[in-house]
């Protein structure tokens, strides 16, 4: 029998050191299993808290009925800071397709957060056991400035099964963690292979591969990519392949006072040494060209960020480095305008694919170049 993994994400500090985080809320979001098996774990982690936390409750709603998760036999625990925790395995029947509805009620506030699914939602209160849900009216702040509800502490789902899956990790910044293309792909890969794949997000808002953003924002943003990848990518069983999709965060932070952090050369080292080291462990790798960014900060993109974003994504294409190379440049990209994403292709902040362009993204995407594995 094997532990899969079926949902994951990785984690960064919260904002505001978790103040609107957790704390009397219950946060709900769905996961559809691509696997059958009969018995599910739950990782929580506390690697950026100064402090442990306290759960009151976690439930898993399956075919209406509900199930109580445990860690040492206790429904309401406390996660230890430093590390993770599992939850103790419970017997749960699912079938591949099947969907999960996760409960978890928080009764501290959480350090340890993340925004990958825009369904999530957090309810006042404890609503674990509620066999209907009460409505809920969303703030305006996050309606505002298109945000949405972060399921904190929890980084993995793993089912038990004689099943094993092959584990696709995407490993990039908001383009990824938003979830516009890799939860459709997700799809595809569930409709053409089964459970042979699962793909994993591996994405944090604001995240650069070779820069840590200072400021009151910038601990939100993440640790660098070269810091985290070890933690967040290599530490998955049965690996196939990553999607790497980080960097356009980095040429958004290019200047003089930069350029011994970010540049061109360090781009390139930093991503050899991460491709080389995932060939030796005989992991694939999937490289997607930089999408463009003009217009998503009215002041302070320059030429030379673009022109740093071009040069990347030329040697990205041609370096013959990656097992596949997905050009998200060229799928996104406004014909007239290339610094420009098409206008009918992001959310109205000129960066991130809005639900149409990632559904592209998913489309565009040749599986068996992807996976290495004929259709």
């Amino acid at each position: 029998m094997n532990w899969t993994t079926i949902w994951s994400q990785s984690a960064a500090p919260s904002f505001a050191k978790g103040m609107l985080q957790g704390k009397q809320k219950t946060v709900i979001f769905k996961v559809t299993s691509q696997i059958s098996g009969g018995t599910i774990r739950m990782r929580f982690s506390n690697i950026y808290g100064k402090h442990s936390y306290d759960i009151g409750a976690v439930t898993i709603w399956c075919k209406n009925r509900k199930y109580d998760i445990t860690t040492e036999g206790k429904t309401s625990f406390s996660i230890k800071k430093g590390g993770y925790t599992y939850s103790d395995p419970v017997s749960i029947p699912i079938s591949a397709g099947e969907e999960l509805e996760i409960r978890i009620y928080y009764i501290s506030k959480v350090q340890d957060s993340n925004m990958t699914l825009a369904e999530a939602v957090a309810y006042p209160g404890n609503h674990t056991m509620d066999k209907v849900l009460p409505e809920i009216q969303k703030e305006s702040y996050k309606v505002q400035y298109n945000l949405y509800d972060a399921v904190v502490s929890l980084d993995r789902i793993e089912v038990q099964s004689e099943e094993s899956s092959k584990v696709i990790v995407a490993f990039g910044d908001s383009i990824t963690a938003m979830n516009r293309w890799v939860k459709p792909l997700r799809e595809r890969l569930f409709k053409t292979y089964g459970g042979k794949y699962s793909l994993m997000n591996a994405g944090i808002s604001g995240n650069c591969l070779l820069y840590e953003i200072p400021g009151f924002m910038g601990s939100s943003y993440g640790e660098m990519g070269t810091a985290r990848f070890e933690r967040d990518v290599l530490s998955f069983t049965n690996l196939h392949t990553v999607i790497f999709a980080l960097g356009v965060n980095d040429i958004s932070y290019y200047t003089k006072k930069t350029e011994s952090v970010i540049s061109f050369d360090k781009y390139v080292t930093a991503v050899t040494t991460i491709a080389k080291q995932l060939h030796s462990r005989g992991v694939r790798i999937v490289a997607q060209t930089l999408t463009p960014r003009t217009g998503y900060v009215k002041k302070g993109y320059t030429q030379e960020m673009e022109a740093l974003r071009v040069q990347i994504n030329e040697w990205i294409r041609t370096c013959e480095l990656f097992d596949y190379v997905f050009d998200a440049d060229k799928l996104l990209r406004d014909e007239n305008n290339p610094s420009y994403v098409k206008e009918s292709l992001h959310q109205g902040d000129h960066l991130h694919p809005n639900a149409e362009g990632g559904e592209r993204m998913a489309q565009a995407y040749d599986l068996a170049a992807l996976t290495g594995e004929e259709i």
